[in-house]
């Protein structure tokens, strides 16, 4: 089975339809993230019935269906086919190519389709049942399941080698035979609890069945009854009906009777209500009028009181207006009086002001004169203020040039100095830093060559763990190999010894006298007495088959016994070897090619006689040639294959369970040896690798791990150091040839400074005889300065 091809449209990404060829030599597909690769895996798991939405990294079915984009509609259908080769015909189908289709709708309807004919899941899962394909199969693999693989989790490891191994199909039938049982046991269960009901209830449906009969009688016997009493009422009615009749024509002449009178108190009561009436509109006409008459009163009372109110309010005003008027004229005759008064004084007051204009006209005059003297003494005395600040700022000028070439030369001085005493730090600093470096070049030396000792001791052990380790590695897998065989023959012993237990394959005869303790029940069963090696075990229990099955007792008496035994327990029959009764047997002649049955079957010294009786005359044949001359002898083939007796052959496959019956106990004797010894060399390996592991704890112990890094970073540090004193003393020369210069530049800046303090200096020059330094004045004058004194000089240089 081949998967040639893969179909999608409208599924998740794929918009468009999408077939990719599995053409020969494809082994997968490949492309940048986001492509839709993981999407591919998706559709394959959907398309052969995944159910569970998680596993197809989706929210909901319709979220499957292509949703639409910017450019294109959104699909209302997800499909996708997947084809198969079948030309091996591992699909349990008739046609070599199978196409196994499913579809989604966005309405919400779903189908299957196998070569496009509708069908159910079912016939999907039962389609690809037993080859390996399926949701949940390792045919698919994501990431996630190789790490559940590599982590063994919830034996993922097992189900992968089971599925590998084909026997999930068996466990799927098994799964469910056992459900359909365990329905089974339900049905009949509940038939049971059904069947004990309805015997239960059997009792009381007869009882009601019976008094059913009787109410049928009662009931006709009733109706008969019924009818006649029906009859005889049916007369007594009709008497009844006659007199009501009468009774009803009589009680219609009353009601008439009285209908007329109700109806002439009814015209006298209306005739009374409409008086009531006119009676009732008079008075409302009267009550009216009372109302417009009670208003009138009402409003002239008001007007009353307002008159009153007014009335009281004008004297008051009265009162107030007359006292006003006698205050009034008190202040007049006041103001009268002021008036006159002030006219006197405005008349002084006049002839006052014409005396002070004129002598306000005479200090005009005067001021006149002295403000223009005082403007004259003013501008003399700007000008001579300007004069004098001119002088200030020059003498200022000079003052701070003085006080500026004093602070260069003092600082420059000073500069010089610390110069030269930063020059002496530097050579004692340059000495130190010079011892220094070699020290650690030194160490760093001794560094190096321990550190190359190290990683040398190092490699050996490195190496001495490697050699370990594969030693370890191939011992590990020996115990593996051992641990294996210890499983198989502890598991073969249990499945044995379970067997024997049980008494599996031995009828119930054999298993009720293996239980009971009324006879000699340590007698051994044939199975049991003969042991044959694993190779020729089937073609000896083929010929022995009819034996089995037989007790192996001392004589007759314990035979006897066993059978009055089941023949009171009504336990069937069985079978016994007398053994007192086998004197031995001579054996027969040995066909050419063949090998004695009883060379490979192994048993007590006590049953040799029945062994030589039962195998005396079989023998054992590699082929078939050892057939054409076996002169009366039974003829085994070593694998089972064929028996051939005196006159008949037997034949054809060898069963997967022939040879498992005899000899279970020998066998199972000989497995408790073999577990033992395997035993002991599981125990022997788990100590060599255990030894193995403390060599390797004690190589990596002294591998030594720290102590390199240690000298590693010891190295680096004395490299570090090494650089870094170099760099100091690299910075060192510098600055020490950066502070002659600086100390040679200040020595001639100071010279000049020392200079600029004369008056009218503008330059700086040096004699270039006695080299001595001078500056220069405006008018071209030199004054030079040796180291005693200061001397001029009006030559030319």
């Amino acid at each position: 089975m081949r998967l040639k091809s893969l179909e999608i449209k409208g599924f998740k990404s794929f918009a468009d339809k999408t077939v990719l060829n599995f053409d020969e030599g494809i082994t997968g597909v490949i492309g940048p993230n986001g492509c839709g690769k993981s999407n591919i895996i998706d559709s394959i798991r959907w398309v052969i019935g995944e159910h569970k939405i998680s596993n197809l990294r989706s929210e909901n079915l319709e979220s499957l269906v292509f949703n639409g984009s910017k450019t294109r509609n959104p699909s209302g259908l997800a499909e996708v086919s997947l084809t198969f080769e079948n030309t091996r015909n591992l699909l349990p189908t008739e046609f070599n190519t199978v196409t196994v289709t499913r579809k989604y709708y966005k309405s919400g309807e779903s189908e299957y389709r196998l070569n496009d004919v509708a069908c159910r899941l079912k016939d999907i899962h039962n389609l690809f049942l037993d080859t390996g394909v399926s949701t949940d199969s390792y045919a698919i693999i994501e990431l996630s399941m190789v790490d559940d693989i590599i982590k063994d989790k919830e034996n993922s490891r097992r189900k992968m080698l089971e599925q590998a191994a084909g026997i999930t199909i068996y466990k799927t039938r098994k799964k469910e035979a056992k459900l359909k049982l365990d329905a089974t046991e339900q049905d009949l269960a509940r038939i049971e609890d059904l069947l004990f009901e309805i015997n239960n209830q059997l009792k009381s449906l007869e009882n009601q069945a019976k008094k059913a009969e009787k109410y049928f009688e009662i009931k006709k016997e009733y109706k008969e009854v019924s009818i006649e009493l029906a009859k005889a009422a049916l007369e007594g009615f009709n008497i009844t009906y006659r007199d009501l009749n009468e009774q009803q024509q009589q009680e219609v002449d009353r009601r008439i009777e009285l209908e007329t009178a109700i109806a002439a108190e009814d015209a006298a009561l209306e005739k009374e209500k409409l008086a009531f009436i006119e009676k009732e509109k008079a008075l409302q006409q009267m009550q009216h009028a009372f109302n417009d008459m009670l208003d009138k009163v009402r409003s002239k009372e008001n007007e009353k009181n307002l008159s009153s109110q007014k009335l009281q309010h004008l004297k008051e005003t009265k009162s107030n207006l007359d006292e006003f008027l006698q205050k009034a004229s008190g202040q007049l005759k006041g103001l009268e009086e002021s008036i006159a008064f002030t006219g006197n004084q405005v008349q002084e007051e006049e002839s006052r002001i014409e005396e002070l204009e004129q002598k306000l006209h005479a200090l005009k005059a005067t001021v006149e004169e002295k403000r223009a003297y005082f403007d004259e003494k003013r501008s003399n005395i700007d000008r001579l203020r300007k004069d004098n600040q001119t002088i200030q700022f020059n003498r200022f000028d000079a003052e701070k040039k003085v006080a500026v070439a004093d602070t260069g030369i003092r600082n420059i001085q000073q500069a010089v100095l610390r110069l030269s005493e930063e020059q002496e730090q530097r050579k004692g600093q340059m000495e130190i830093l010079d011892k220094e470096k070699k020290e650690k070049e030194a160490a760093l030396t001794a560094k190096q060559n321990e550190l190359a000792e190290l990683r040398e001791h190092q490699e050996r052990t490195k190496q001495s763990i490697l050699e370990t380790q594969n030693i370890m590695e191939s011992m590990r897998n020996e115990l593996a190999e051992e641990s294996r065989k210890l499983d198989a023959r502890t598991n073969e012993h249990d499945l044995l010894k379970s067997l024997i237990d049980s008494m599996d394959g031995y009828p119930e005869s054999v298993k009720f006298l293996h239980n009971n303790t009324g006879w000699n029940k340590d007698a051994p069963l044939l199975s049991d007495i003969i042991y044959v090696k694993e190779t020729y075990r089937a073609a000896v229990e083929n010929v022995l088959e009819q034996y089995l099955n037989y007790y192996v007792v001392n004589d007759l008496g314990e035979g006897l016994q066993a059978i009055h035994l089941l023949d009171e327990h009504k336990k069937g029959k069985a079978n016994f070897f007398l053994l007192d009764k086998f004197t031995g047997t001579e054996t027969s002649h040995q066909p050419e090619g063949t090998i004695p049955a009883l060379d490979v079957a192994e048993f007590d010294a006590k049953y040799a006689n029945l062994a030589k009786h039962l195998l005396g005359n079989v023998f054992i044949a590699e082929n078939e040639d050892a057939l054409k001359e076996s002169n009366g002898a039974v003829i085994l083939e070593k694998t089972g294959k064929f028996v051939k007796g005196k006159y008949s052959i037997t034949g054809g496959s060898v069963g997967l369970f022939e040879g498992k019956k005899i000899g279970r106990v020998k066998n199972l004797e000989k497995l408790q040896k073999e577990i033992a010894a395997q035993k002991v060399i599981v125990n022997a390996l788990k100590a060599s690798i255990q030894q193995r592991y403390t060599d390797i704890t004690g190589y990596h112990e002294d591998l030594q791990e720290a102590a390199v890094q240690k000298a590693q970073q010891d190295i680096n540090n004395l490299t570090n150091l090494v650089f870094s004193l170099g760099n100091k003393t690299e910075n060192l020369t510098q600055q020490e040839t950066t502070g002659k210069e600086s100390r040679n530049e200040s020595s001639v800046a100071a010279k000049s400074n020392s200079y600029r303090r004369y008056k009218g200096c503008v330059g700086y020059i040096q004699h270039t005889a006695c080299r001595s330094y001078g500056a220069v004045t405006k008018n071209g004058n030199r004054i030079f300065r040796s180291r005693r004194s200061v001397q001029c000089c009006h030559c030319r240089i």
